[in-house]
């Protein structure tokens, strides 16, 4: 481009004769960057504050980019300080090799080896050509060879250099074999050393030594704004990052129905496969363990919840004690502090949070430290209570035996109340709901009201029953076929119409059992010998 310009007025200064001095003037001028009006005497070239502010933008870029460069330093080491330490679960299941029956026009093979809902979308979809009975039981052919298919994939953390994991109860429950991919690509199958349903939490154990552990931080010190990565497996892509912060804490989403749930809450992209993975603030310490995404099309949706680790931590530490997790249990029943029941209350205007008691039970622990019903609990300690789950799970992690402070409202009037707290059991816990556990089936139930009807979607014509809320694959019940949702209509002919009446009827039982079951909206029976326990 130069050249050209030295081309341009090469030919100015050859044809004018005259004022060539001054053309002369404007090449360098032009050369230079910088023409001088003669008339005036005035630069009409950059400005002076023009530059200035080009020199000021160049060096807040150069600073801002210093801070992003920062920034992306502390993603990358804290990606490379767990990476080590995150496994991938493949779920193995025994897939039975058998020949299915020429079923009649219409209708369809029942379940899935995996407990996949295809099926059951299949058979709502053909719902429309009239009810009718499915068989639970497996078809009569004689089996040939089982093959073990996989069944999912998950994540998982190792919290030991001797081989411990911490993942989610949800990626292992169904498994009959469950194998660990560790980052260099090793392969270990791996032992289940407790698991927790309640919680979502379970401990595996791979043989193994010497290798990277992952540190626990404290997810009590996480605020809403905190950067935060998610690392795991999703769709099966292993070491897998993603990058978001924590949006919200102390969150409840009845996804563990009963259960215990204060969910951080973030906006890292989470996918089925994450379920167990760590997630992870910028010093490379696990805060919680990734659980569980809200959306509408089962992919991330910026709604994610990870288990704080703070609770993972003192699970996994009873899980591999004693096999069991031990929780604290103070005897109240609660509900939640709405606007409605703080006027009712009469609660001072500034309260709008809490937990309310709703009952008691008879000589249990808070009973005995003189609480009442209608008390409203405000605090625990020096932390603030803000809902009947916060309560419920701060309660939970307190050992059995020591003693807590309550700060509750009575009549509007704020006091303390001391109480030694005991340890929480199956059968205390009976007392404040429906629930009812049947060890030896390896059942809980819950009955059947239209609620819980709309959450299991079985349909409004169904008006009794007994819901299946949790269910261990090992026991009989597992080995009949029945699933989480299923609901129990009639056992050995009688019908069920609450969950005292089914474990009663279980009771009853002799060598061989005839049920009928509602499964979304599809009526099942089976009749079988009833397995040994």
């Amino acid at each position: 481009m130069q050249d050209n310009t030295l081309r341009v007025f090469g030919r100015f200064l050859m044809y004018s004769k005259s004022g060539w001095l001054i053309s002369a003037s404007v090449v360098l001028a032009v050369l230079t960057g910088l023409v001088v009006h003669p008339w005036s005497g005035q630069s009409s070239g950059p400005s002076q504050v023009y530059a200035q502010q080009l020199l000021d933008a160049q060096a807040a870029q150069q600073q801002a980019i210093a801070g992003a460069d920062q920034l992306s330093t502390a993603f990358r080491t804290a990606a490379k300080i767990l990476k080590p330490s995150v496994v991938q679960i493949n779920a193995l299941v025994d897939q039975p090799q058998r020949r299915l029956r020429q079923l009649p026009q219409g209708q369809s093979p029942f379940g899935s080896p995996f407990g996949n809902d295809l099926f059951d979308e299949l058979f709502r979809e053909l719902e429309g050509r009239g009810r009718r009975q499915v068989p639970i039981e497996p078809e009569e052919q004689p089996e040939g060879p089982k093959s073990r298919v996989q069944a999912g994939v998950g994540s998982g953390v190792i919290v030991s250099e001797d081989g411990f994991v911490l993942t989610n109860n949800h990626v292992i429950e169904q498994a009959d074999e469950l194998q660990i991919r560790l980052s260099d690509g090793q392969e270990y199958k791996a032992e289940i050393v407790g698991r927790d349903p309640s919680s979502d939490v379970a401990v595996l154990k791979i043989d193994a030594t010497g290798l990277a552990a992952a540190k626990l931080g404290d997810s009590s010190a996480i605020e809403v704004g905190d950067w935060v990565i998610a690392v795991g497996s999703p769709f099966g892509l292993e070491q897998t990052v993603t990058a978001g912060i924590i949006s919200a804490t102390n969150r409840r989403t009845g996804i563990l129905r009963g259960g215990f749930e204060d969910f951080l809450q973030t906006d890292a992209a989470i996918n089925p496969g994450n379920s167990g993975g760590p997630l992870v603030n910028l010093r490379g310490e696990v805060v919680g363990i990734n659980t569980a995404i809200n959306s509408r099309t089962g992919t991330n949706a910026g709604v994610g919840f990870a288990i704080p680790s703070n609770m993972a931590l003192q699970i996994m530490q009873d899980l591999r004690s004693t096999g069991r997790v031990v929780r604290g249990f103070i005897g109240a029943g609660l509900d939640e502090l709405t606007p409605e029941s703080a006027r009712e209350l009469k609660l001072p205007n500034n309260i709008a949070r809490g937990a309310i008691i709703r009952k008691l039970l008879p000589d249990g622990p808070a009973a005995r430290a003189e609480m009442k019903e209608k008390d409203v609990v405000i605090g625990i300690g020096n932390r603030p209570i803000t809902s009947s789950s916060q309560l419920m799970n701060e309660i939970a992690m307190v050992r059995p035996g020591s003693q807590i402070e309550l700060k509750v409202l009575r009549d509007g009037k704020p006091r303390t109340i001391t109480i030694t707290v005991e340890e929480r059991t199956e059968e205390k816990m009976s007392q404040f709901s429906d629930r009812t556990v049947i060890e030896d089936w390896g059942l809980a139930l819950e009955t059947l009201t239209p609620e819980l009807a709309k959450e299991v979607d079985v349909g409004e014509d169904l008006e009794a029953g007994a819901v299946i809320v949790q269910l261990d694959r090992t026991k009989r019940a597992a080995k009949l076929g029945l699933q989480p949702a299923d609901v129990i209509v009639a056992i050995d002919g009688k019908p069920i119409r609450t969950a005292a009446e089914a474990k009663q009827a279980l009771s009853e039982v002799g060598k061989q059992i005839s049920l009928q079951a509602r499964r979304g909206h599809i009526d099942m029976s089976l009749t079988r010998p009833v397995p040994p326990k």
